[in-house]
């Protein structure tokens, strides 16, 4: 049978693979098991052709409602071009095949550069685009962002609930850990309405970045796989993101490049409760997903699956797709001990200086001392923007172990908003911050400060 078809490119980078990612159209009327439209992906940037296929069969596996992921192989014009991946697209079918009450639901793409879950957007991002009822305005997910961003840290955990699927998107963050995902803000990725729930799906797209893959450009046969990445990427605690800032200032200058990273990865990390909610998840997933008795085996079905269909693919290296089973399986085992590692790390973090109180009516920031020694602010940033932290602008004083000291607008060059972000940063790296706080408008004569109690945990008096 012939059918027309339209075909076209996709992706962004991959369009310059030499194996090409396809985008098939069907016409008006015309479905391929049951769909109008279809992504095959080539995978061509991991040799081992596994790492994104993995990150959404973890989802499924966690019963995460993302795209799902199948291999195919892929004849044009008579001439075999290999192994794909076809993956599900998010559309108006993606919500009718699984539970939305709505449905007919909004669905927004996060713009270029973007994934950032802010209320702003700088100059070098794309805008959110609307996928469907694009007649309606956007004021839906205007308000959910600032929700997002400026919900008193106090009702965050009971906000994020009442508005989203905050289970989901945890375990969403678990996957992005446990393959070392990255580039997000280069993911596309989405975000769902149910008008009739009145709550939000954060949707994950283009899981190629991540770590675990055997990266085609530069990566050789043995090189060791790279498990390093921190566990809560895509954060304001997550390094990589000042590194690949500088990057960026020098391949492309000139375009006001800002560090990139989630209000929402960092609001949740920032959040006790919440910090280990995820902890929690990502011990039960290593506990029961990432066990090398039920991952390992996973790994040598899928390579085992599409190995004899690699043949004849001219994009294959047989010696480099033999060695991304070994690489895939040394990284899941590596990243294992890693994770377990950074887990206790974010379990206790290290006492020192933190915010201590905050009233941005009033004028002030308390910076109080969590350590049992005595610690200078000399060289301290205090920022109302927490994607430029590097003007030192907090005065030389001595902390003394258990009290505070407090700073004036004004003394610090700065001025509060009645909602924003204010954090306290070591001076040496974007991503050197020692505490912050996403904040929203109180009633007169309240004021942020630290429970007793609990000195992690934000209360509002």
């Amino acid at each position: 049978m012939r059918q027309p078809v339209l075909v076209r490119l996709r992706g962004n980078s991959s369009r310059d693979w030499p194996k090409k990612s396809w985008r098939v159209e069907f016409p008006d009327g015309v479905r391929f098991e049951g769909r109008q439209k279809v992504n095959l992906l080539s995978e061509w940037i991991d040799s081992s052709l596994m790492a994104e296929k993995l990150g959404y069969d973890l989802l499924a596996a966690m019963q995460v409602p993302a795209p799902r992921a199948k291999y195919v192989r892929l004849v044009i014009n008579g001439v075999y071009q290999g192994v794909y991946l076809d993956l599900e697209r998010v559309d108006k079918r993606f919500a009718a095949a699984r539970p939305f009450p709505d449905t007919d639901p909004t669905i927004y793409r996060c713009g270029g550069k973007d994934c950032e879950m802010k209320t702003w957007r700088a100059p070098y991002q794309g805008a959110w685009q609307k996928k469907t009822n694009e007649l309606e305005g956007n004021e839906d997910l205007e308000a959910f962002l600032h929700a997002l961003n400026h919900t008193p840290e106090p009702s965050l955990e009971e906000a994020l609930e009442r508005q989203m699927e905050l289970e989901l998107y945890l375990r969403t963050m678990v996957m992005d850990a446990l393959i070392a995902n990255n580039v997000i803000e280069d993911s596309s990725s989405y975000l769902l309405h149910d008008r009739l729930m009145q709550r939000w799906l954060y949707v994950p797209w283009d899981l190629n970045n991540a770590d675990a893959r055997f990266f085609a450009k530069g990566g050789r046969v043995g090189d060791a796989p790279k498990v390093g990445h921190p566990l809560v990427g895509f954060s304001l605690i997550d390094p990589w993101v000042a590194l690949k800032y500088h990057e960026r200032l020098v391949q492309l200058p000139g375009r006001g490049w800002a560090p990139i990273f989630s209000n929402l990865n960092t609001r949740i990390v920032l959040h006790p409760r919440l910090r280990a909610r995820l902890i929690a998840l990502v011990e039960r997933a290593l506990d029961e997903l990432y066990r090398p008795e039920v991952i390992g085996p996973r790994i040598d079905a899928m390579h085992a699956l599409i190995a004899p269909h690699t043949v004849g693919d001219p994009h294959v290296v047989p010696e480099r797709f033999a060695y991304g089973r070994v690489m895939i399986q040394e990284f899941v085992r590596q990243r294992a001990d890693f994770v377990r590692a950074e887990l206790e790390r974010l379990r206790a973090p290290a006492p020192g200086l933190v915010l201590g109180a905050f009233d941005a009516a009033a004028g002030w920031v308390e910076v109080r001392n969590l350590g049992a020694a005595a610690l200078s602010t000399q060289g301290l940033v205090l920022t109302t923007n927490l994607r430029s932290a590097m003007q030192t602008n907090v005065p030389s004083r001595l902390v003394q172990p258990g009290k505070a000291v407090r700073f004036n607008a004004a003394e610090l060059g700065l001025t509060f908003p009645a909602s924003g972000e204010v954090g306290l940063f070591d001076g040496r790296s974007e991503t050197g911050m020692l505490d912050a706080l996403y904040y929203g408008e109180l009633s007169g004569g309240q004021r942020y400060i630290r429970s007793e109690a609990e000195p992690r945990q934000w209360e509002v008096r």
